[in-house]
């Protein structure tokens, strides 16, 4: 309990300042009607210095041998995979004992600097973990790096104040986004796990284009306590890995409800035996092909020569395959463009919180983004700009109205998603609609790289994320420059177990290795 203060308390507003807020909502407010407002805000910050004076809940920290370590040097990160290479070690043993683990960074991991891909300061050093943070090191895991992403997971593989991760796989080209460094230290060898986050593609994405298996499991079954957030009726935490069994360890040891997740389900959700589904088989198992995920969306033809040859595999699996309509998929990124929009714009007035949530608050990193926010205005990422922007004049010129139709066609995508799957077992798309890009090498400016941020490359990846359904990539083929092409597998609610039965035959029908790291990795790491 605090002690009685002399000083420190919370100051009031002037009658100036009143009006300028008043004016902000539209209250018509009067030189004295000011005045007389400003008196009685004053009187009522009572109530905030008592909460100040309170006594703040704490989580203790449960693995405290933690070095927060330092920037990568000269030639030791081949791929820009990583920001921060660190030590935090986790549990004498487990599961994931020995196992090396990598965390996007805009997870918290306690004691390292948070960045969140971009320059803006004061960075966050958090002092709690993220609970999938905790879960992991909980099992054994050692995280050694914090991981190269897009600047505020807004980016498709180039928008990094650290500069673009590159494909271990051909370094001309992207990893994709938002989860690029991730995606890129797994595939050059450089850990044996990582973490990413996903709110339109960002965990399955950069696993699809450097040929790992990447899982967004369904809607708050992973919690996201210790994200940075973007939307909660979106954000999900995944594991990227390079095969299929360690996906699954990784899933059953990240699943289940946490007191501190702001996600809200209606009952609290369990973790799978995931592995155990392994060698079952896909005998007699009815899968649909969504036909809006070819063509429509643009899907070129190496990509649909990969996809076929993974349909034919199926088929010679035992599964059975056939076409499905989601009338809605193709309209999926204009619908989240609609949504999400306006959910960055309340993430950003509400200190990267949100609100409405039952979820616990971290008091520091959240004013540590209001201060970069109001601090580092001009160094935001031009596609957040663009998006603030747009919805202040949605707000002004349409009421805001185009928020409510995106969410009311939200939830006819999600009907239409749960129709086609009321027949059939699980629902495939390629993972992206083509390959890897090739990457710029040369500065670009805010324009240019408005005009790069392509969509393309979600337009079968976001649609899960509206609907929460669960979606698994993995590796399914090459296509041009011998690059990968990923299988999207799709389930029911909390249904990753079937998922992951389909991938473990799928994997163990082909080399059953996932993507091999090139030759040159292995000395270019030592």
């Amino acid at each position: 309990m605090f002690p009685t203060r002399a000083t420190g308390r919370l100051r009031g507003p002037t009658s100036d300042q009143i009006a300028e807020y008043a004016r902000r909502h539209h209250l018509p407010l009067d030189a004295a009607g000011a005045a007389r407002m400003a008196a009685i805000v004053t009187g009522g910050l009572a109530a905030y210095d008592r909460v100040d004076e309170l006594d703040a809940p704490a989580v203790p920290l449960r693995h405290t041998r933690r070095d927060p370590g330092r920037p990568p040097r000269a030639g030791e990160d081949p791929f820009n995979a990583v920001v921060r290479f660190c030590e935090v070690q986790g549990a004498a043993d487990g599961p994931l004992a020995g196992r090396t683990l990598a965390v996007k960074d805009c997870i918290a991991v306690a004691g390292v600097p948070t960045t969140n891909g971009g320059r803006r300061v004061p960075y966050a050093v958090p002092t709690e973990d993220a609970v999938v943070v905790e879960r992991l090191l909980d099992a054994g895991a050692t995280i050694t790096m914090k991981t190269n992403m897009e600047d505020l997971a807004l980016g498709l593989g180039e928008a990094s104040f650290f500069g673009a991760a590159r494909n271990p796989l051909d370094e001309r080209f992207a990893t994709g986004g938002s989860s690029s460094g991730s995606g890129a230290a797994v595939a050059a060898g450089m850990v044996d796990l990582a973490l990413g986050a996903d709110e339109a593609g960002s965990v399955r994405i950069p696993a699809a284009w450097c040929g790992l298996v990447g899982m967004k499991a369904t809607h708050g079954l992973v919690p996201s306590y210790g994200l940075s957030y973007m939307d909660h009726t979106l954000d999900h935490i995944g594991p990227i890995t390079r095969t299929v069994a360690d996906n699954a360890l990784m899933l059953e040891l990240m699943a289940g409800a946490d007191w501190r997740d702001p996600q809200w389900v209606r009952a609290d959700p369990r973790p799978g035996a995931y592995g155990a589904t392994a060698g079952r088989g896909i005998e007699g198992m009815r899968i649909g092909v969504i036909a809006e995920a070819l063509e429509p969306i643009g899907c070129t033809a190496d990509v649909l020569e990969a996809f076929a040859a993974a349909q034919a595999q199926l088929t010679a699996l035992g599964a059975v395959v056939e076409r499905v309509s989601v009338p809605l998929w193709a309209d999926a990124w204009a619908i989240e463009s609609a949504t999400i929009a306006f959910g960055l714009h309340a993430m950003v007035t509400s200190g990267g919180q949100g609100v409405g949530h039952l979820g616990r608050i971290d008091v520091e990193a959240m004013a540590a983004t209001v201060a970069q926010t109001r601090l580092g205005a001009n160094d935001l990422p031009p596609f957040l700009q663009i998006m603030l922007l747009t919805v202040e004049h949605m707000c002004d010129a349409y009421l805001g109205v185009h928020f409510g139709k995106g969410q009311n066609l939200r939830l006819e995508l999600r009907r239409q998603v749960a129709a086609a799957l009321a027949g059939v077992d699980l629902l495939i798309t390629p993972t992206t609609p083509s390959v890897p890009f090739e990457l710029a090498n040369e500065a670009l400016g805010d324009d240019e790289m408005a005009a790069r941020m392509g969509i393309d490359a979600v337009l079968n990846t976001c649609a899960l994320d509206l609907t929460g359904n669960p979606a698994l990539t993995l590796p399914a083929g090459t296509g041009a420059h011998d690059l990968p092409v990923g299988l999207q597998l799709i389930g029911r609610h909390f249904e990753e177990e079937r998922i992951y039965q389909a991938a473990f035959a799928f994997e163990a029908a082909g080399d059953g290795d996932g993507a091999a790291a090139p030759a040159a990795t292995a000395e270019a790491i030592a």
